[in-house]
């Protein structure tokens, strides 16, 4: 996508985000900013330049901070009981006895040309 249509559509979001936050708590300044950014993203390269940087830098860190809260929850309410569970009930999948003779498995199998066609 050519960078002059990501920097209208950045323009275009910003004035959309501003007509959602009048509707949601009827500030009408809100309304007046939002009218105002689109006006002069219009009329100047320079302004809509600088807004899409700006906007770019905001919402990579919103990013971050959805990124660690969703995945700080996810670990927390996810993985953190099914770990207990499978602790409470001894089946944890780590090996933590060493075995006696080997750690290796005799397997008595026949290769053929078969076994090489599709390996996965």
């Amino acid at each position: 996508m050519k960078e002059a249509v990501k920097i209208k559509e950045s323009l275009l979001a910003i004035v959309l985000m501003g007509v959602l936050l009048y509707f949601l708590f009827h500030r009408i300044e809100i309304l007046y900013t939002a009218f105002a950014i689109g006006i002069l993203g219009l009329a100047s390269v320079g302004f809509t330049a600088f807004v899409h940087k700006w906007f770019g830098r905001l919402t990579g860190f919103i990013g971050r901070i959805n990124n660690a809260i969703l995945l700080s929850i996810i670990y927390w309410l996810v993985l953190t009981p099914i770990a207990t569970i499978r602790r409470l009930f001894g089946n944890t999948g780590v090996v933590l006895k060493k075995p006696t003779d080997s750690n290796f498995k005799n397997r008595q199998h026949l290769f053929t040309k078969n076994d090489l066609k599709n390996p996965w």
